[in-house]
């Protein structure tokens, strides 16, 4: 952790706030953003209300955890998820809505980057009237920050004093992210301590073309690493990533594997929705499923009558789970 926080320290004093351009929510958006706004604020629809947080001693990152951390471990330890973000962005709240609602069923998130200004919440691309040359903008994350959050994860289980002392599961992590943060999550999930994985709108390119930047080594090879089970999860084919997913999920045979997408959705408008439209439930179901060992969790995706078989605005690949 010490030498990210110092690498990133070498960056000109800029802070996320400076990096965009905030701007008033235009009125064709406004009452999805004050419905989702008021959801995050409440606290999500689970059983334990969770918060955004800032900690110092993770400046990196931005957590989303249950507001009471002690009653919320009164019916077992949370699990641990490290979060990617869509384009690879250095900004902890980008993805608020989603992580606030996962959270508030009993789990510690840590996102890559710090908090910065609302309107990187909802809006599609924060940075069109960036008024700062690229040059001069805050750096993208890198996929060794998701590895980074688990060792501060499982450091604070174990330090005394720390809110998290003894009431995490570090046995069950989970690292996930969003198109370039999909790709930072599958680098991150060559770590032996993961126990899932999720991919979201995103998938390696072909064979002999350079990884991103930021994104490790997550190329074709790099799938081969992968050791636990995994979910790709898009929009329909008119997601940019719907056919890098597919491609990276036929090509996986060594591992519980499972695909699906939704009809009627894209790349990443539904993250701006409030409780993170469709997808939340997804994920929710995944970690429930493979962090808590859920039944009803496991039943969203298993079997012939599988819930999101079920439903139908999702296209579901389930044959190589087991």
């Amino acid at each position: 952790m010490k030498r990210l926080i110092l690498g990133l320290a070498l960056v000109p004093a800029l802070s996320v706030a400076e990096t965009y351009k905030d701007e008033a929510v235009p009125p064709a958006l406004q009452e999805r953003v004050a419905t989702a706004n008021a959801a995050m604020e409440a606290g999500g629809q689970g059983p334990f209300k969770a918060a955004m947080i800032s900690d110092p001693t993770l400046p990196t990152h931005t957590l989303y955890a249950p507001r009471d951390i002690k009653a919320a471990t009164k019916r077992g330890k949370l699990p641990i998820i490290a979060w990617g973000n869509g384009a690879c962005r250095n900004v902890g709240n980008r993805f608020s809505y989603f992580l606030t609602e996962i959270a508030s069923h009993g789990y510690l998130i840590l996102a890559i980057g710090p908090v910065g200004p609302k309107i990187v919440e909802w809006h599609l691309n924060p940075e069109a009237d960036n008024p700062l040359p690229p040059a001069e903008r805050l750096p993208n994350s890198y996929a060794a920050q998701i590895n980074d959050a688990i060792d501060w994860a499982i450091a604070e289980n174990a330090r005394k004093g720390s809110p998290y002392f003894g009431r995490l599961d570090t046995k069950a992590i989970g690292v996930a992210g969003q198109s370039c943060g999909g790709l930072q999550a599958i680098a991150a999930s060559a770590d032996k301590r993961v126990t899932t994985s999720m991919i979201w709108n995103s998938g390696t390119f072909a064979s002999g073309t350079r990884p991103l930047a930021g994104t490790g080594d997550a190329t074709k090879a790099s799938l081969k690493r992968l050791h636990a089970p995994t979910a790709w999860i898009t929009g329909d084919e008119s997601d940019t990533a719907w056919k890098n997913s597919n491609a990276d999920f036929e090509a996986v045979t060594h591992i519980p594997a499972f695909r699906a997408w939704a009809r009627g959705t894209g790349h990443s408008e539904v993250y701006r929705e409030p409780m993170g439209g469709v997808y939340a439930p997804v994920a929710i179901g995944w970690f429930n499923w493979h962090l808590k060992g859920s039944k009803v969790g496991r039943a969203m995706f298993m079997g012939a009558d599988c819930g999101l078989c079920k439903n139908l605005q999702w296209v579901v690949k389930q044959d190589k789970l087991r």
